[in-house]
């Protein structure tokens, strides 16, 4: 009996000795990010260089942007980061885009009522049309509506979104492009989408759509002409959407596609446990911004994008330097993503080319916002649809700082950043932002603005915030368990599917 008591007073001793090792270990963590790692003024360099006004904004297919993908991968290459798979060792992934100019001059009838061009009827995509024939409506355009449809060599009009998306114009945006391969690979000669939601009046869409060229991924085809037209009780519409049979002739000119590329930047950190080093974490942030715009008689042209998003890049250059120094037990893909603000293209770029099998990445930790408004909080969008949740409260109480989930679902945050499109091949994926707690005059002082500047920025809180994101990312790479979906989220049947669970 003896032995057997100094034997389990041994064995506890041992164990309280390792749970203490383990404790100091992570204890040395957050005295590591705190002296040596993240600081202000180290984040107010990187901030200070990838924000100035000789960035001109960033936007994609400017010499600016290619500046700023340069200065990331030269960061991971003097922190000893390893370059992606797939990269050539240069860090970076090579995106193909496509901009779509818009037809100056559009003739557009349906039963030889005619339609004019930005009151009724824009151009969004591919090139120019003329086109004299039937016209047939789909729905919403969903593959079911087409397999029950005969659109071969006719014009055909859908419904702009979803049946599910109500109102969601960014999603909406989004979806058009895979209503538009739809009607090329059933035989559409051209796609026109009926505008219909009340949100945004049509003024303010033929602005928002008709004087940018729209920008979208290079396809292997290109995809037939685009347009979307202003809703009415126009008798011709009503009828149309009530599927009686309709003709139609359009005739445009003045369209054009033109091709470019971008870049991602993807370095690697290969973790330290024989078996999660299998198991990547995903720490992403996109790069790019809304460029330089003159707007009314303002002096600053320059959307210089501090907030949105040089703090999330700031927030993987962190995370990436304290990584290069200590590797962790899961390895770890460092993400510089291009092309967020014209439809999360950069992420849906990779989506679709990964530079690693997308079964491997078992989270994604994106780090993107509008700006901030309670610097006493972190905002997490997503927060509580994974088991990352506990990590990230304890991450952000250990510097301070109170994470709560999305305080805004009405403005549908969630798949407006880079992370919904990892989310939507199952991925738990989820976005770190700044702290607010309303889309109000103080957040949209900045949201999109020239204010957005460095000088604007407040550092004291930006150490914290850097700090939690950097810290919870030690903690996701460590647990011997990784996140997951919660039980119901709608992605978690996607996440069983990529999984094999």
């Amino acid at each position: 009996m003896r032995i057997l008591f100094l034997f389990l007073l041994l064995l506890t001793i041992q164990v309280d000795s390792l749970a203490q090792k383990n404790k100091n270990k992570i204890d040395t963590h957050v005295e590591q990010i705190i002296s040596t790692i993240v600081t202000q003024e180290d984040a107010q360099a990187h901030l200070t260089f990838l924000a100035a006004d000789e960035m001109r904004g960033r936007n994609i297919g400017t010499p600016e942007i290619d500046i700023a993908a340069n200065y990331i991968a030269s960061q991971f290459r003097q922190w000893g980061i390893q370059a992606a798979p797939n990269t050539n060792n240069t860090y970076f992934q090579q995106v193909s885009f496509e901009k779509a100019v818009p037809a100056s001059v559009i003739s557009f009838s349906l039963d030889k009522q005619t339609f004019k061009l930005n009151d009724d009827i824009i151009q969004i995509g591919g090139t120019n049309l003329d086109f004299n024939g039937d016209v047939v409506f789909v729905g919403y355009g969903t593959r079911s509506d087409f397999e029950k449809t005969d659109v071969r060599g006719k014009l055909v009009v859908a419904l702009v979104g979803t049946s599910e998306q109500l109102g969601n114009l960014f999603s909406a945006y989004n979806e058009s492009t895979n209503k538009n391969q739809l009607s090329k690979e059933f035989g559409g000669v051209g796609l026109i989408e009926i505008y219909t939601f009340p949100g945004m009046p049509w003024q303010n869409i033929v602005s928002l759509l008709s004087t940018t060229p729209r920008i979208r991924l290079q396809k292997e085809t290109e995809g037939i002409p685009h347009f979307w037209m202003r809703n009415s009780d126009n008798t011709i519409l009503t009828l149309l959407k009530e599927n009686k049979k309709i003709s139609g002739a359009i005739k445009t000119s003045g369209a054009n596609l033109i091709y470019f590329k971008g870049r991602n930047v993807a370095g690697i950190v290969n973790g330290t446990d024989p078996v999660l080093k299998n198991e990547f974490l995903l720490v992403s942030a996109h790069y790019d911004h809304v460029g330089v715009r003159k707007k009314g008689n303002l002096p600053d042209s320059i959307y210089n994008g501090a907030r949105d998003n040089a703090i999330g890049i700031v927030g993987l250059l962190e995370t990436a330097r304290f990584f290069a120094r200590n590797p962790q037990k899961r390895s770890i893909i460092l993400l510089a993503l291009t092309a967020e603000e014209v439809g999360l293209l950069g992420s849906l770029w990779y989506t679709e080319h990964p530079l690693i099998p997308l079964s491997k990445i078992v989270f994604n930790f994106n780090c993107d916002g509008a700006g901030y408004n309670d610097t006493t909080k972190a905002t997490v969008i997503g927060l509580e649809r994974t088991t990352a949740e506990e990590s990230i409260l304890k991450a952000c109480q250990v510097f301070g700082l109170q994470a709560i989930k999305d305080p805004v679902p009405e403005q549908n945050l969630f798949e407006r950043s880079d992370n919904f499109n990892f989310a939507k091949k199952g991925i738990p994926a989820i976005d770190f932002a700044p702290g607010f707690k309303a889309f109000d005059a103080e957040l949209m002082k900045y949201y999109h603005q020239p204010a957005d500047e460095v000088a604007s920025l407040n550092f004291s809180y930006l150490e914290k915030y850097f700090r939690a994101y950097v810290y919870t990312n030690v903690i996701l790479a460590n647990i011997p368990t990784p996140p997951v979906w919660k039980v119901g989220d709608k992605f978690e049947p996607l996440s069983k599917k990529l999984y094999g669970k």
